[in-house]
């Protein structure tokens, strides 16, 4: 006889998820999934236990892991948390309008879903709509959280909500009785920090800005070597050189899709939104393709062999084709444009192989201060895991230093066209700048580009407070007030 699958039982069920709820929320999510699929009589057809799993992998940062578990656990069951962790997976690609419609749906199936109020206020603050948000939430004000950690929450998005209103000195004094009153290091310190640390900014109180930010830094600082960092940078320079890119196979030439390149903070949301207000543009935000190409590449590769053979089976009609349905995804999403902008974060390091997958592109670099970006970033609240380099100043001044040293060398082996803007001729003269990139694209000028705030797709980055309102120059020379913070740094510099 077989032996009897653990957690036979409905007991053994429940305790099996509350187990593995207790393990995800003390940061052990790798035990919380062995436990679900061990544990559960049939996790795939588990619907509370697809949902936990959903939330792990969004953790795990495996979003397609995370929509797939998601949509499972909706055929089984119509459950405001499964609809809230495609909300989330939506946020995360930048998919704004998708994100309202789910959180909406998981409203509908249940009105008094608190996780869901919470983030329809995130969305509605992130499109501007203050007061919207401010409604959302007035169900949560009158009755108690149910579970730890909500009231943190719920106080947060209060003294957000005053911020937006202008009312900085209340806002922060919200934060110090709701959020920080609890001196333990829960999961809402780090955003409630961050967003302390935004307001003293804005109330001119530089020096304790940048201690605010040095400390929700230093929370989960990742170990960073710029001069690793460097290397890469070099080995890139090294494998793309002219001769051997000519080798290289050829994929689909088309001219819809353009790349935006520059460090984060430096002006490309802000160039991405100005583009896709134009009637015959559009953006997609930070679009994977070119990434997952590139993994798929690196997998078949033996190095070993020259190029083109070290790519095995991947030569010019698997490049042909990767490049047709990059393209082909690009019109479905922007079925009328002629341009469509990608702002990825990894374009800089990937233009070799656009150059070859896509020749038809075009690369609009963007350039900023070094010292305004690296401020900016300390004051940011980008997921280390993702971006170590930017919770310090000198490894931000490193990693601006290597990707410029990256650029130089693309604009001087690669064929395709690359336009530099700098962000501080930007947006102290837009009438020569605007049109400049419009023409670069090759589209006829079109004044809803100077109305880029009002006009677009919802915009879901850290730029998102910038790019939803007119034009403004107070970001040019922001380090200057923090002179001190920034006086121990050996900051690259940028030519006239």
């Amino acid at each position: 006889m077989g032996s009897k699958r653990k957690g036979g039982s409905p007991a053994d069920r429940t305790r099996a998820i509350e187990t593995a709820r207790g393990l995800f929320a003390s940061g052990r999510p790798a035990e919380a999934e062995a436990l679900l699929r061990r544990g559960i009589p049939s996790p795939s057809k588990d619907a509370e236990a697809l949902r936990l799993r959903g939330w792990i992998a969004e953790q795990n940062n495996q979003p397609a892991e995370m929509k797939s578990l998601a949509e499972k656990s909706l055929r089984i069951e119509s459950h405001p948390e499964g609809h809230l962790i495609l909300a989330q997976y939506h946020l995360r690609n930048d998919q704004s309008d998708a994100a309202m419609s789910a959180a909406e749906t998981a409203l509908q199936v249940d009105p008094t879903h608190r996780p869901t109020r919470m983030m329809l206020a995130a969305i509605f603050l992130e499109r501007g709509r203050i007061e919207d948000a401010a409604e959302v939430i007035v169900p949560l004000q009158t009755d108690r959280p149910t579970e730890e950690g909500e009231g943190r929450r719920l106080g947060y998005t209060e003294a957000n909500i005053l911020s937006r209103r202008g009312e900085h000195q209340a806002a922060i004094d919200h934060l110090e009785s709701t959020v920080l009153a609890d001196r333990s290091m829960h999961a809402e310190r780090k955003a409630a920090l961050a967003l302390k640390a935004k307001i003293l900014d804005e109330l001119g109180r530089h020096e304790e800005a940048f201690t605010v930010a040095e400390t929700f830094n230093a929370m989960e600082r990742i170990p960073f070597d710029p001069r690793r960092f460097g290397r890469e940078i070099d080995g890139i320079i090294d494998q793309f050189d002219r001769e051997t890119l000519a080798r290289f196979p050829i994929g689909f030439d088309d001219d819809l899709p353009v790349f935006v390149t520059g460090m984060p903070r430096s002006g490309t949301s802000l160039v991405d939104r100005i583009i896709d207000a134009h009637p015959q543009a559009g953006g997609v935000g930070e679009f994977t393709g070119i990434e997952q190409f590139a993994a798929r590449l690196q997998a078949a590769t033996d190095p070993r062999l020259p190029v083109p053979e070290c790519f095995g089976s991947m030569q010019s009609p698997q490049w042909k084709s990767e490049g047709e349905r990059y393209v082909e995804r690009l019109r479905r999403l922007m079925p009328d444009a002629e341009r469509v902008v990608n702002k990825s974060l990894m374009n800089a390091n990937l233009l070799g192989l656009i150059a070859r997958l896509l020749p038809g592109s075009r690369v609009i670099h963007v350039l900023r201060d070094p010292r305004d970006v690296a401020i900016s970033c300390m004051m940011g609240e980008f997921r280390p895991s993702a971006m170590p380099w930017t919770t310090r100043l000198d490894w931000v001044a490193s990693v601006w230093d290597a990707s410029r040293r990256l650029m130089n060398h693309w604009e001087k082996v690669l064929d395709l066209p690359i336009l530099e803007v700098r962000y501080e001729r930007l947006v102290a003269d837009p009438a020569t700048e605007f049109p400049r990139i419009i023409e670069f694209l090759g589209l006829p000028w079109d004044d809803a580009c100077l109305e880029f705030h009002a006009t677009g797709r919802p915009l879901r980055t850290l730029s998102q407070d910038q790019v939803c309102r007119p034009l403004y120059t107070t970001s040019v020379g922001r380090h200057a007030r923090y002179a001190d913070s920034i006086a121990g740094v050996d900051w690259p510099v940028l030519d006239a």
